[in-house]
């Protein structure tokens, strides 16, 4: 009997021990979680502010409709977000002890808890803390509209803000580039600085320089290019080149454009850069050095270019002498002497009553095109045919051009 008493008192002590540890986890989680909180609100994070506020009837932890409406409303703005926390604080108002209203005010946060993740919130991105009644939005409950607003669950958002961007380092270029790279294309080569290369075509040379080259006669004469100088001299042609870099780069230091043309074909002649003056004239370009290299079957004529543009390489042909042409089909609008063999064109000049007249120094092989309205009607028109050359490279100084000349070619 003894043993019995012994044995219940034992078992009272141990409840009551029990049920004191019980009451005493619940302030230690209700304090961890509440130092969770303040680590969601500190730890670099943006609080989206004003917290939604659940409200509850007297006693009562079921969500009302309305309530619900506003749980929606937080769903919607949440899949606006990419990475987010929620904090859940319960309270209470001042009807009833503390430990009813601590625990009816935990019972509302799960409520709301439960709510959010059964519509997809992951728990782990939710804190729940709990106060009953200790912590009221309003201290005086005068009236029952004033006691309402106690009754709630407060959800406040934390939002991960971006990242500020540092800004970038001004690059410094200095003067370490010092490796060559050259680039072969369409016949034509490019030598710059390998830092240079890197900058321009980061993806490499492929689509990256362009270059649109008129290195015959027909592409010179149909490349909408200028013919003649300010002076009115003809023309022999290394060709016109139209370079095109990446956007409006301009290398930091210079690019160097070579060619190499036959050499017997350039033996004599002057090439030198042109550059436009106007439309439809030329003039030596004396900001840019012609650098050449003569070899027994090729020459090859270098430049320096920085920037987009159209460089021409050419020699004027001089105008020591002259020739006339009569034009006796009275068709021709553009005359032209033409000369294979030297790249030569040399455009003639319009005298009215349908006189032309040739400047020359001397001309290889000299043939004519000749067009009427813009369109070719005869090309290739050798001038022993018109008329038997002096000697080579020299005309006389009087041709007719007559219909059978026309219809002959």
């Amino acid at each position: 009997m003894i043993y019995i008493k012994r044995k219940s008192l034992l078992v009272f002590l141990f409840l009551g021990l029990l049920s004191v540890q019980v009451f005493a986890q619940s302030d230690n989680e209700r304090a961890a979680n509440l130092s969770k909180t303040k680590k969601v609100s500190n730890h670099e994070s943006k609080e989206i502010s004003p917290a939604v506020q659940i409200y509850f009837e007297t006693n009562k932890s079921t969500i009302k409709s309305p309530e619900i409406v506003k749980l929606r409303r937080l769903l919607d703005t949440l899949d606006t977000k990419d990475e987010f926390r929620l904090a859940l604080t319960g309270h209470t108002d001042s009807t009833g002890n503390d430990e009813a209203n601590l625990r009816l005010s935990q019972t509302r946060v799960d409520e709301v808890f439960r709510y959010l993740f059964e519509n997809d919130i992951d728990s782990t991105w939710m804190i729940r803390t709990y106060f009953g009644r200790s912590k009221p939005r309003e201290k005086e409950e005068s009236n029952e509209e004033k006691k309402s607003r106690n009754r709630r669950v407060e959800i406040t958002i934390y939002e991960k803000p971006k990242p500020i961007e540092k800004p970038k380092p001004k690059i410094i270029y200095r003067d370490t580039c010092t490796l060559d790279t050259t680039i072969a294309m369409n016949g034509v080569s490019f030598t710059m600085k390998a830092c240079d290369f890197k900058k321009i075509c980061p993806r490499g040379a492929n689509n990256c320089i362009k270059i649109k080259k008129f290195t015959s006669i027909e592409e010179i004469m149909g490349g909408n290019v200028p013919l003649r100088t300010t002076k009115g001299e003809g023309l022999n042609w290394g060709g016109a080149f139209d370079i095109r870099l990446p956007g409006d780069t301009c290398a930091i230091f210079p690019i160097t454009m070579a060619v190499s043309l036959d050499a017997n074909t350039y033996k004599r002649a002057k090439l030198q850069l042109y550059t436009k003056d106007g439309e439809t004239v030329i003039k030596p370009n004396k900001s840019m050095k012609l650098a050449i290299e003569k070899g027994k079957d090729q020459n090859s004529y270098s430049f320096p270019l920085s920037c987009n543009g159209t460089y021409y390489l050419c020699g004027a042909m001089g105008k020591a002498k002259k020739a006339i042409i009569l034009d006796k089909t009275r068709k021709l609008d553009e005359v032209y002497m033409i000369s294979q063999s030297t790249m030569a064109i040399v455009p003639a000049k319009n005298m009215g009553n349908h006189k032309w007249e040739v400047v020359y120094s001397k001309i290889e092989d000299p043939t004519l095109i000749l067009k009427s309205d813009g369109e070719v009607v005869a090309s290739d028109i050798n001038m022993n045919a018109v008329r038997k050359m002096k000697k080579p490279g020299f005309l006389r100084k009087k041709y007719k051009l007559k219909t059978k000349h026309l219809g002959g070619n």
